[in-house]
């Protein structure tokens, strides 16, 4: 005779194991990961007082006594700002941060005692950083 109406679905069963790891395929193409370049500019000026300098009381030095790497006179500390450090070295020795205090246009030394005699070595250097992005 004919055969019967379509019966529901039953319960799936278990899974069954899974098989074995397939071929492993071939490499893509390299993707574009953009690049980071760190690029440091340094600046230095220098000062020899011609007279003794007092620390007893704040004294400040005006730019316009400092001359650049080349014996040029300056107008301001290039790369002063939130990118840059810059560091105070006074007879060739790394001053605390705490000691002076350097503006574009000035370096300060609060009162503090002591004297810097004639002559001595006053260096601001001035590290700023600028990053670069690349793409691949």
């Amino acid at each position: 005779g004919p055969a019967g109406p379509q019966g529901e679905q039953g319960d799936s069963g278990v899974p069954g194991a899974q098989g074995p790891a397939g071929p492993q395929g071939e490499q893509g193409p390299p993707g574009s990961i953009p690049g980071i370049e760190i690029i440091p500019t340094v600046n230095r000026y220098f000062y020899f007082p011609d007279t003794d300098l007092n620390l007893s009381d704040s004294v400040t030095i005006p730019v316009g006594e400092f001359v650049n790497d080349d014996g040029r006179s300056v107008s301001e500390f290039a790369g002063i700002g939130l990118t840059s450090i810059y560091n105070l070295y006074i007879n060739g020795i790394l001053q605390p941060g705490n000691s002076y205090d350097v503006s574009k246009v000035m370096l300060f030394f609060p009162s503090q005692g002591g004297v810097l005699f004639a002559g001595t070595p006053i260096i601001v250097e001035i590290i700023q950083l600028t990053a670069n992005i690349t793409n691949g």
